[in-house]
């Protein structure tokens, strides 16, 4: 019984088969077929176009020549002239002006009814132009003057092809002189070609008794010989198949006439080239069917298989369901449940201690420098090291307790049902993750290598009402893990809402801050900079943030935040671009020309890859003068990479811009190192300043640094100068510029201006 079937069924599944061959058999002759004529209609379409440009083409060039050869009697007025008083030096020079109009003509030439030349476009017009006596003949016998066309000839003078076009011209006794072009053949196959390139073209031109006057590919042998057999002209203007004029293959030809002197441009495209392409597409369709028909026959050998399979693939699919079911929820590495299975098993935690009242805490742990670990040992170490982690923590906790694999180097440890008081739970939650990390900081063994590793774990109670979401939680508990690494790694942190709301203030700052910047909050502070004479020289720019809320924001609020991002780039485009502009507007008056402006550099902005471009574009962009423009960098940025420094210092200076070292004498700057910055000036920090006449220690330093920068040949500026008796002393000891509330505070535009008059002008 079970073999009938078996026999039914492939029976079934044979005739199947056989009619879907047929079909594709069928289907693949049928589109070889349609190919087949698609490819000799767009081929016979292709020649037909070719022909009929190359005709225009060479019509215009024919009738260009015949106008010419017309013009020589009616410019020369000829037609009222006898032969003798023809002045040849006006005629010479006249054809060459006429040769001059004209790409193809090589030569145009006056010539009689014996052949001899009467005038020539060349310099040294020869005796004759080798004329054949039947074309000239020819050429003299039509009653009415048209354009005559020669059969090839070679040059007498250069040994080249050509042809010869005249046209006869009647003189004042009624005498017959020529007026003769001659034009290289090779000149008639560019225009009979225009640029065509088309697979296996013949082109020829021809007269109707198949004589060939020229050809592409070019048969000199053949050229101003009988063909085979003369070619009808299209009727339809469609080519037919016929032998090429040339090669004699089979091909598709269409002939088509010239205006003049019984003239065919003939096209032929051989059935190779036509059906090049054909073939291609004719065998990629035999390979299809055939691919398509083995697929039937493997479909109809998988069908008739089908039942005897089945039983297999149930167990098959059995077994693969368990494998997808590690995979899904199982690190592949350590083996602990995955971020799929935590969150599941999270959100479950959370309705349990919300029905049971007891609390439950969650654990985010981070490894400390793992990356160090895995750069410098290698990644199958940093996996070792993963493992045996994974393997410490599992017997850190109880057998109720998950420990996930979050990604990565995090690591998520979820207890629950710690106890039913929040205190106790915090408590036990702790004693487990200080022994974790006890477990933690023992030594690790990777391919016979012993090292160390740390790890700072964030931790969160749950429980009670409101219960917290598991997204919430995992933000929360990863909170407290950065705080952990803040405090210096290797600890463990409990979540407090007071880091949530500081991560949360810092956050709506940053935006506060982007908004700040598409919405222009920003405005410039100018503090006065004096001279010891008490003139002001200018101004150092401080920004301040016109928040619509808050009011009036100083920089110490939110220049850390935009330091730790991008924003800083744009804040410090706009404060540079501001005062650039600011300083040209002073420039275009007597009165404030000699202002400087100073203007503060991050460390961020002046390390960008195109600050140098960027200092560029906005000197271009104000059309400021930059000998005023002092960009103010502090000593610990220049101490970053002083050779990178020292070069986008150089590339700036260049373009005109000046350079101050802000708060000097806080770092600890070299003198080698002061040497080689391409510096304008120092400025003396206020801290010190604040100090003249109480610290006798500052009183030294400041001496130092102004005896320093007069030995580099700098500039020094004090900032900070609130009292008389600290201007004295820096004055006494040579230091000659001062910024301070002495002088003012840092104020806006408006009030800095108004300040300028009351303080003595420049010397």
């Amino acid at each position: 019984m079970k073999l009938r079937r078996k026999l039914r069924i492939f029976g079934v599944v044979a005739s199947v088969v056989a009619t879907f061959l047929v079909a594709i058999a069928l289907a693949a002759a049928a589109l070889i077929w349609e190919e087949h004529d698609t490819a000799l209609h767009d081929t016979a379409l292709q020649a037909s176009r070719f022909a009929n440009g190359a005709v225009a083409a060479l019509n215009r060039s024919l009738v260009d020549a015949d106008v010419l050869l017309a013009s020589v009697e009616e410019t020369q007025d000829l037609g009222t002239q006898q032969i003798e008083q023809f002045n040849a030096t006006a005629l010479n020079h006249a054809l060459r002006v006429i040769v001059r109009q004209n790409l193809i003509l090589r030569r145009l030439a006056l010539v009689d009814a014996r052949g001899h030349t009467l005038a020539s476009s060349d310099l040294l017009p020869p005796p004759s132009i080798g004329l054949p006596a039947d074309f000239l003949a020819r050429a003299l016998a039509s009653n009415v003057a048209t354009l005559t066309i020669s059969a090839p000839q070679r040059s007498l003078d250069s040994a080249e092809d050509v042809i010869f076009m005249a046209r006869h011209i009647r003189t004042a006794n009624g005498t017959k002189v020529l007026a003769v072009a001659e034009v290289l053949l090779i000149q008639l196959n560019t225009i009979l070609l225009q640029g065509a390139d088309i697979d296996g073209l013949e082109v020829t031109l021809e007269r109707s008794n198949a004589m060939l006057i020229t050809s592409d590919p070019m048969q000199r042998d053949l050229i101003g010989s009988q063909l085979a057999t003369p070619v009808n002209p299209a009727t339809n203007g469609l080519a037919q198949q016929a032998p090429a004029r040339l090669s004699q293959s089979d091909a598709l030809v269409v002939a088509l006439p010239v205006i003049y002197d019984d003239l065919l441009v003939v096209a032929s495209i051989p059935l190779r080239s036509a059906l090049a392409r054909w073939q291609i597409e004719r065998k990629f369709i035999l390979w299809m069917a055939g691919l398509f028909a083995a697929m039937v026959v493997a479909v109809g050998v998988l069908a008739g298989w089908y039942w005897t399979r089945m039983a297999q693939a149930r167990n098959d699919i059995k077994a693969s369901k368990a494998k997808v079911e590690q995979l899904a929820f199982y690190d592949y590495l350590t083996g602990l449940p995955n971020r799929m299975l935590l969150m599941d098993r999270l959100s479950r935690a959370l309705a349990s201690s919300e029905r049971s009242n007891k609390y439950g805490a969650l654990l985010f742990l981070d490894l400390d420098n793992f990356k160090t670990i895995n750069d410098t040992l290698g990644h199958d170490a940093g996996d070792v090291l993963l493992k045996q982690v994974a393997g410490r923590m599992q017997q850190s906790v109880r057998n109720v307790d998950t420990v996930a694999r979050f990604g990565g180097d995090e690591f998520i440890i979820l207890l629950e049902a710690l106890s039913s008081n929040p205190l106790e739970a915090a408590e036990m939650s702790r004693r487990i993750g200080e022994k974790m990390l006890v477990t933690l900081n023992l030594p690790f063994e990777a391919d016979g290598q012993s090292f160390k590793s740390s790890a700072s774990m964030g931790a969160v109670v749950f429980g009670g009402s409101p219960m917290p979401s598991s997204a919430d939680l995992l933000k929360q508990a990863d909170i407290a893990m950065y705080q952990s690494k803040s405090l210096g790694r290797n600890k463990l942190c409990f979540f407090d809402p007071q880091m949530q709301a500081n991560i949360t203030a810092h956050s709506q700052l940053e935006a506060d801050l982007q908004a700040a910047i598409a919405h222009q909050q920003f405005v410039l502070y100018y503090q006065a900079q004096v001279s010891r004479s008490g003139a002001v020289i200018g101004a150092e720019v401080l920004i301040r943030w016109q928040h619509p809320q808050r009011g009036m924001v100083p920089p110490v609020e939110f220049i850390p935040v935009a330091e730790e991002s991008d924003l800083i780039n744009q804040i410090g485009l706009w404060v540079l671009r501001t005062a650039c502009a600011q300083l040209k507007r002073w420039q275009q008056s007597a009165q404030t020309t000699h202002l400087q402006l100073a203007v503060n550099v991050s460390a961020r902005q002046f390390r960008q890859k195109d600050f140098i471009d960027v200092v560029r574009g906005v000197l271009e962009e104000t059309g400021v003068a930059p000998a005023n423009l002092k960009l103010e960098l502090t000593e610990s940025l220049v101490l970053m990479d002083v050779h990178e420094t020292i070069a986008t210092m150089n590339a700036i200076r260049q373009l005109g811009v000046r350079f101050s070292i802000d708060d000097f004498g806080t770092g600890q700057s070299s003198l080698s190192y002061l040497t080689q910055l391409p510096l304008d000036q120092l400025k003396i920090d206020q801290s010190f300043v604040r100090n003249i006449g109480i610290k006798p220690g500052d009183d030294m330093i400041v001496q130092t640094i102004i005896g320093m920068a007069q030995h580099l040949s700098l500039e020094v500026i004090a900032e900070g100068v609130e009292t008389q008796s600290q201007q004295d002393f820096l004055a006494a000891n040579g230091c000659t510029l001062y910024q301070g509330y002495l002088f003012g505070k840092p104020c806006p535009l408006a009030d800095f201006e108004h300040l300028l008059p009351s303080l003595k002008a420049p010397m």
